[in-house]
C-alpha cells in the first residue's frame, strides 16, 4: 500500500542528496546522521518501504532537532500510519488517519481511511466514509477498495447498509462519476436494495449497466432477485446469448480504446470464452502475449492470456496444446513471479479434474510448494481438495487424513471444496451436513448456493469429472429444502453457449 499512499503526503524541500554508507543501508540510525543526511534520506523515500525502521525514527529525529515544519509533522504521522499497517495494528492506523485528517483538512486521505476501515473490520467507519465521498472522490475511487469493503461489510453483517448507499448513489445520479469498472458492482448492490424496498420498477435501469454473464447466473438463481427474474431473463436471453454478445461488444470496444490495459484485455478474452468463441479467444491471447515477442518480460496479465488460451484449447479438444501452455507457466520461477501461484493451481486442478491422477498429484505437489509462500488459505483449500481426490483414486487412502483435516478446519473458506473432497472419499453424509452448515453461514451462503449449481453453468474453468456437490440435492431432502429456500437450480434454457459448444 505504500506507493499508493505516497502521493497523499508532501515531502519537505531537501538539500542535494548525500551518499548512504553500507552500514546506514543495513541498519538505519537517525541519530548518527547529519542534518544534511537526514533531509537526503527523507527525499530518497526509502521510508515509504520501511516506515517502522526508517520513517518513524527519521522524521522523529528531524522534529527533535527542530529542523522541520508542519510538512515534517505530517510525514511523521503518515509514516506512523504505515508502520501500524506493517505491524497489523489497523485500529491504531485508523486513529493516525483521523489525526492526519484533523491536522491537514486540505489533503485527501480518503483511500488511506477506507483502507484502514477495511483492515480493522470497522463496517460503521467504512460505510460512513463511503457516504461522505464527494463526486471528485468517487471519480478516484479505487475498485480494489470497493470490493475489499464489500466483502468486509458482508462478513460483518452490514451488507444491507452498503447496498442502501449504492441505491442512494443511483438515485442521486452519481454512477457516472465512478470508474466504469465499478458500474456493474454498484448496480448489483443497488438492485438488492431496490428489491428490498419494493422498487422493482428500477430493475431495467440497473440491469442496463450489468453486462457480465456471470452476474446473470447469480441474478437468475438467487431468490433475493426472484421479483426481477423476468427482467433478468429477458436481458440474458436463451443460453445467455443476448447478454454475452453485449458483453463481448462492450469489452472488445474498451480494449480497442486502451489496447495496453491488462484488465481490459482480461475482460475481452473472458467475454470471447464465455461466448464460445474459442478460436477468437486463442487469437486474442496470442496477440496479447506476443506483443513483445518473448516470455522474458512476462507479467501476470500475460499469464492470464496463457491460461485463457489453454482453457479455450481444452474446449476445442486440443488437450496436448493446453498441457504445453500450462507446463510453460509452471516453469516460471515463483520467487520472480509470485502470481504464478494462480496458474500452477489451475494446472493441477485441471489435471485432477481430467482424472489424470498421477500427473495431477505431481502438479498439486508443485502447487502446494508455491502456495506455501504465495497462496491464500482458499488456494490451499483447492490444493488439499486436489490431493484428496487424486490420492483416493490412486488407492492411497493412508495419505488422505491430513488433507481432510485441513479442509474440515478451514471449511468456512469454501464449504463446497471441502464437500467435494468428502465426495471423493465416499463421505456423502458428512458432505451433506457440511453444505447445510454452509447454507446456514450467512456470509458464505451465496458461495455454497453457487457451488450447488450444475457444472454446465461454470463459464470459465475447464470441465471436471470430479464428483459434484449438486449430486447431493437429489439424495437429501433436507439439503434440497435448504437450497430452495434461498435459490433455485438455474433453468436449463440459460445453459451458456460455451458449455454447449465445449468438448465436455
Amino acid at each position: 500500500m505504500y506507493r499508493l499512499f505516497a502521493a497523499a503526503t508532501l515531502l519537505i524541500a531537501a538539500p542535494l542528496s548525500a551518499q548512504q554508507t553500507d552500514e546506514q543501508q543495513a541498519a538505519f540510525d537517525a541519530a548518527v546522521l547529519s542534518d544534511r543526511e537526514l533531509f537526503a534520506e527523507a527525499q530518497a523515500n526509502r521510508w515509504l518501504e520501511q516506515p517502522c525502521d526508517i520513517g518513524v525514527p527519521l522524521f522523529g529525529e528531524i522534529l527533535e532537532r527542530d529542523l522541520g515544519d508542519t510538512h515534517v509533522a505530517r510525514a511523521q504521522l503518515f509514516a506512523g500510519a504505515l508502520c501500524e499497517d506493517e505491524r497489523d495494528d489497523y485500529a491504531a492506523g485508523m486513529a493516525k488517519v483521523r489525526q492526519l485528517e484533523a491536522g491537514w483538512p486540505d489533503f485527501d486521505f480518503t483511500d488511506l481511511g477506507l483502507y484502514f476501515a477495511v483492515r480493522s473490520n470497522n463496517a460503521a467507519e467504512y460505510l460512513s466514509r463511503m457516504r461522505a465521498l464527494d463526486n471528485g472522490q468517487l471519480g478516484e475511487f479505487e475498485p480494489q477498495r470497493f470490493w475489499q469493503g464489500f466483502r468486509m461489510v458482508r462478513d460483518q453483517g452490514a451488507e444491507d447498509r452498503f447496498d442502501d448507499i449504492m441505491l442512494e448513489w443511483i438515485d442521486a445520479r452519481r454512477l457516472a462519476y465512478l470508474p466504469a469498472d465499478l458500474h456493474a458492482g454498484v448496480s448489483m448492490a443497488a438492485l438488492s436494495a431496490a428489491i428490498r424496498h419494493g422498487r422493482t420498477e428500477m430493475a431495467p435501469q440497473l440491469l442496463a449497466t450489468i453486462r457480465s454473464p456471470a452476474d446473470y447466473l447469480t441474478l437468475l438463481s438467487m431468490r433475493e432477485y426472484e421479483a426481477i427474474w423476468p427482467f433478468a431473463a429477458e436481458r440474458a436471453g436463451p443460453n445467455l446469448e443476448a447478454i454475452t454478445d453485449e458483453y463481448v461488444f462492450w469489452a472488445s470496444a474498451r480494449l480497442e480504446n486502451h489496447p495496453s490495459d491488462r484488465d481490459r484485455f482480461s475482460d475481452a478474452a473472458h467475454a470471447l470464452h464465455y461466448a464460445g468463441r474459442f478460436e477468437e479467444a486463442i487469437a486474442l491471447a496470442r496477440q496479447w502475449r506476443e506483443r513483445d515477442g518473448s516470455m522474458a518480460s512476462i507479467e501476470e496479465g500475460d499469464g492470464w492470456a496463457l491460461n485463457i488460451e489453454a482453457y479455450a484449447n481444452d474446449a476445442l479438444g486440443r488437450r496436448d496444446e493446453a498441457d504445453r501452455i500450462f507446463d510453460q507457466l509452471a516453469a516460471l520461477d515463483p520467487e520472480e513471479h509470485p502470481w504464478v501461484v494462480n496458474f500452477v493451481i489451475n494446472r493441477a486442478s485441471r489435471l485432477v479434474g481430467h482424472e489424470r491422477w498421477v500427473d495431477g498429484l505431481e502438479a498439486a505437489s508443485l502447487a502446494r510448494r508455491v502456495a506455501d509462500s504465495w497462496g491464500s488459505q482458499y488456494a490451499r483449500m483447492i490444493i488439499a481438495r486436489d490431493h484428496t481426490c487424486a490420492l483416493a483414486a490412486l488407492d492411497r487412502a493412508d495419505e488422505i487424513a491430513p488433507e481432510l483435516a485441513f479442509l474440515r478446519e478451514n471449511k468456512a473458506e469454501s464449504y463446497t471444496l471441502a464437500a467435494q473432497a468428502l465426495l471423493c472419499v465416499g463421505e456423502r453424509a458428512e458432505a451433506v451436513d457440511l453444505l447445510l452448515e454452509g447454507i446456514a453461514d450467512e456470509p458464505n451462503r451465496s458461495q455454497v448456493l453457487g457451488g450447488l449449481q450444475p457444472s454446465t453453468f461454470e463459464l470459465f474453468y475447464t470441465p471436471s469429472k470430479l464428483p459434484h456437490p449438486v449430486e447431493l440435492l437429489d439424495e437429501s431432502a433436507e439439503l434440497q429444502a435448504a437450497f430452495e429456500q434461498h435459490a433455485r437450480v438455474i433453468p436449463e434454457e440459460f445453459t451458456p453457449t460455451a458449455s454447449i459448444l465445449a468438448n465436455r
